[in-house]
C-alpha cells in the first residue's frame, strides 16, 4: 500500500479532491489478470476435449456438445475477466514528479490513470500552499507603514500569489479531469464486455430471480401470518374475526409459496424434496385446523342442547329428553371425519369472502358481544372479558364461555369441565401441529 494521501487540502478544497488507493487497485487488476488466465487455459482444455473424435458414440457426443456449452461459458467468463483487467490495469505507469510529464503523458489504464491525477493533485496542493503563504506574507506588509516603492513590491507578489493560486486551482482541475474520463472508460469497456454475451441474465433469469423473491416473502407471510392467528384467538369478542382474517392470510401466502416452489422444480432451481416439505407443512396446518374443527362441532352442538334445556319453554318430556341428550354429549366425545382436513384447509380462504363473517363478527355484533360479557361477568362486562380470555382457538372460545356459563346455571360443573378440557385440549394439539406446519421449513 503506497503512502497515505495528504488529509490538508486548503486552501483548494476541504478533503482530497482525488481520493483512491492506485496500489490496491492495481493488486486487484493483477487477480482479475491471473484469473483471466486461469479461466483461458480451461478454455483451452474444454476445446481439446470437444474436439475428440475418437469416442465415437452417443455418450461421446453428449459429453462434446456438453463440453463446447461449458466452453462458451467459460469464454464469456474469461472475455469479462480479461476487460476488467484491461480497464482497471495490473501495473502502474509513473511519468515523473513533475507537472508537464504527468499532464502530457498519453492515457493509460484506469490505476494509471488514478496516480497520475493524484500527482498533478499533489503538485496543485503545493503550488497553492505555497501561493497562499507568499499572497499572505505580501498583505501582512501592506497593512503596516511602507514607502511607495516598497508599496507596490509587495502589490506585485500579492497578485503574483493570486495568480499562482488560481494556477493551481486549474492544474487540480485537470487532475480531476484526467481521473473522470479514465473512470469512464473503464466502465464503459466493462458494460461493453459484459452488456450482450452469454453470461448476461435474460427473462429467464430475471424471472427465477423474481420468483424467488416471492417464495422468501410469502414464506415469512405465512409464518408471521399464522403465529398471530394462533396468538390473537384469546382476545374477546373480536379474537375469532382476527384470527379468520390472519388465518386467510397465511394459507393464502403458503399457496403462493407451494406455486413459488414448483415454479423453481420445474426450472431445475430447486428439488422435489423441497416442493414435498412444503405440502406436508400445508397439510400440517389442514390438519391442526381439523382439530378445532371437530372441538367445534363438540362444543357448538353442546351449546344447542344447553340453549334449549335453559330455555324452558318445551314440555317436561321434551326438556327431560334434551337433558338427556346433553348428558350424552357431554359424556362422549367426536373424532375427525372424512373431510375435516380438506375443509380446512378450505375454509380459512373462503370465509375471507363471506361477508357473514364480518357482518356477525366485526360489524353488527358488538351490542350482542357487549350483553354476553355483562352477563359472564354477573354484570360487569370488564369482569367478563377477562373471563373471557381463553388458550382454546378462537372459532371455539367464545361458545366453550358461554357453556361454562350455562353449566353453572344447569348443575353440569363436572361435566362441563370435562368438555372444557377436552375441547381446549384439541384446540391447542391443532395449534400445535398448525405451528409445526409453519416452521417446518425451518427444521427440514
Amino acid at each position: 500500500m503506497g503512502a497515505a494521501r495528504p488529509r490538508d487540502w486548503q486552501p483548494l478544497a476541504d478533503s482530497d479532491p482525488v481520493p483512491g488507493d492506485p496500489d490496491r487497485l492495481q493488486e486487484l487488476g493483477r487477480k482479475l489478470r491471473r484469473t483471466a488466465d486461469e479461466l483461458e487455459r480451461q478454455v483451452r482444455h474444454l476445446k481439446a476435449a470437444a474436439d475428440v473424435t475418437s469416442w465415437d458414440s452417443d455418450a461421446g457426443r453428449e459429453f462434446r456438445g456438453g463440453a463446447k456449452k461449458c466452453r462458451g461459458r467459460l469464454e464469456a467468463a474469461h472475455r469479462r475477466y480479461q476487460a476488467a483487467a484491461d480497464a482497471i490495469g495490473d501495473r502502474i505507469v509513473d511519468h515523473g514528479g513533475d507537472y508537464e510529464s504527468n499532464a502530457t503523458a498519453p492515457a493509460g489504464t484506469y490505476v494509471t490513470e488514478l496516480h497520475r491525477a493524484q500527482k498533478l493533485a499533489d503538485i496543485a496542493r503545493r503550488e497553492a500552499r505555497d501561493a497562499e503563504e507568499r499572497g499572505g506574507a505580501a498583505k501582512k506588509g501592506l497593512d503596516g507603514e511602507v514607502g511607495g516603492r516598497r508599496k507596490a513590491d509587495l502589490e506585485k507578489q500579492a497578485a503574483a500569489a493570486g495568480d499562482a493560486l488560481d494556477a493551481a486551482r486549474a492544474k487540480l482541475g485537470e487532475a480531476r479531469r484526467i481521473r473522470d474520463a479514465a473512470a469512464k472508460r473503464a466502465r464503459e469497456a466493462i458494460e461493453d464486455a459484459v452488456s450482450d454475451d452469454s453470461l448476461k441474465d435474460g427473462f429467464w433469469d430475471r424471472f427465477a430471480d423474481f420468483v424467488e423473491q416471492v417464495a422468501g416473502v410469502t414464506e415469512l407471510i405465512s409464518k408471521w401470518a399464522g403465529i398471530a392467528a394462533l396468538m390473537v384467538g384469546w382476545i374477546p369478542v373480536i379474537g375469532q374475526g382476527l384470527a379468520g382474517l390472519l388465518g386467510a392470510i397465511s394459507m393464502v401466502a403458503t399457496l403462493a409459496n407451494i406455486a413459488c416452489t414448483a415454479t423453481q422444480v420445474a426450472m431445475g432451481d430447486t428439488s422435489w424434496t423441497e416442493l414435498a416439505w412444503s405440502a406436508v407443512g400445508l397439510l400440517a396446518m389442514g390438519a391442526g385446523k381439523a382439530f378445532s374443527k371437530v372441538a367445534g362441532r363438540y362444543v357448538a352442538g353442546t351449546l344447542r342442547r344447553m340453549r334449549l334445556a335453559k330455555g324452558g319453554r318445551e314440555t317436561p318430556r321434551r326438556s327431560r329428553r334434551n337433558r338427556k341428550g346433553l348428558n350424552r354429549q357431554l359424556t362422549r366425545g367426536r373424532r375427525i371425519e372424512k373431510g375435516d382436513i380438506s375443509a380446512s384447509l378450505r375454509e380459512p380462504v373462503t370465509e375471507v369472502f363471506r361477508s357473514s363473517t364480518w357482518k356477525g363478527g366485526l360489524q353488527g355484533g358488538y351490542r350482542q358481544a357487549w350483553r354476553e360479557l355483562k352477563d359472564r361477568g354477573d354484570g360487569n362486562g370488564l369482569k367478563g372479558a377477562l373471563q373471557s380470555v381463553s388458550l382454546a382457538d378462537a372459532s371455539v372460545a367464545s361458545d366453550l364461555k358461554e357453556v361454562k356459563h350455562l353449566g353453572r346455571a344447569l348443575g353440569q360443573y363436572e361435566a362441563v369441565n370435562k368438555l372444557s378440557r377436552r375441547a381446549t385440549g384439541m384446540t391447542v394439539a391443532g395449534s400445535g401441529i398448525t405451528a409445526g406446519g409453519l416452521f417446518i421449513d425451518e427444521v427440514h
